[in-house]
């Protein structure tokens, strides 16, 4: 295997399990592979464009397509489109049973099927592809509707599930976008420019986990009050500044979970 082969495994192995709890992700929120594999397909457009421009290659749709793995027919449409918000609105056929269902200005209750007003009929008008049931389940893992005997209440006027909080979503994916690119940029350019470390520990009984739980949130506490004097007090000196243009970030986190012991074997031998 060429070094550029293994190279590419390597880094399709490890953005495998990267990518199995941000496909949960979308998952739990109503999105499916069609409804993103556009936004995906920016993506590699955008850095494929960004590399190109960062290595001072000549840029050309055929090596933009070469590079991004994507047919000209896209590097093209991408060029000459500029990426607009509703190319980052999945809008999965669950969504759009719900939209249609507020724009009609139909009852929160509706048959599920035999009247010309029914969640049947509504789903059909969305796709005729996906079983109006498979959309109906869809919809109630979300909490966004339930079955009651053959009626279908509707509780919400806008696809938005009921776990969710943008708030919260939008400091998770800065969080993770912060600590991938610091250690990326620790792989590929400039090696420990950044603070990014992780502690692990094996062979734990659940009272262990709750003692390192515990000490882990005291010390974070203690650490995060003092930076975030210091954040402050820069911030106040900063102010003004020409070059003032910087942003600092610093995380942690803290998992556990259950290893089978055929898993505590593999890792061993690995070792």
């Amino acid at each position: 295997m060429s070094n550029q082969l293994a190279k590419s495994f390597i880094a399709i192995k490890c953005v495998s399990k990267i990518m199995i709890p941000l496909v949960s992700w979308l998952i739990k929120s109503g999105v499916g592979y069609k409804d993103f594999h556009l936004t995906l397909k920016r993506i590699f457009f955008e850095q494929a464009l960004a590399e190109s421009k960062k290595s001072n290659y000549k840029i050309t749709d055929s090596s933009l397509s070469l590079l991004a793995g994507l047919n000209r027919r896209d590097i093209i449409h991408f060029r000459e489109n500029k990426p607009s918000d509703s190319d980052h609105e999945a809008l999965s056929i669950s969504s759009r049973v719900i939209t249609l269902w507020v724009q009609k200005k139909w009852d929160k209750k509706i048959a599920f099927n035999g009247t010309p007003i029914s969640f049947e009929s509504l789903s059909r008008e969305i796709s005729q592809d996906t079983h109006p049931r498979t959309v109906l389940l869809d919809l109630e893992r979300l909490g966004l509707v339930s079955e009651v005997g053959d009626t279908i209440i509707l509780h919400s006027e806008s696809f938005t599930p009921s776990n969710d909080s943008t708030k919260c979503q939008s400091l998770l994916s800065q969080s993770v976008n912060d600590h991938l690119q610091s250690g990326l940029i620790n792989i590929f350019k400039r090696p420990n420019t950044f603070l990014e470390q992780t502690l692990n520990a094996d062979e734990l009984t659940p009272e262990s986990i709750e003692e390192l739980r515990v000490l882990s949130t005291q010390l974070w506490k203690e650490l995060s009050h003092k930076l975030l004097d210091k954040a402050i007090e820069c911030s106040e000196k900063d102010k003004g500044k020409l070059n003032a243009y910087y942003r600092f970030s610093l995380g942690i986190h803290q998992y556990n979970e259950f290893q089978y012991l055929e898993e505590k074997e593999r890792d061993r031998t690995l070792k």
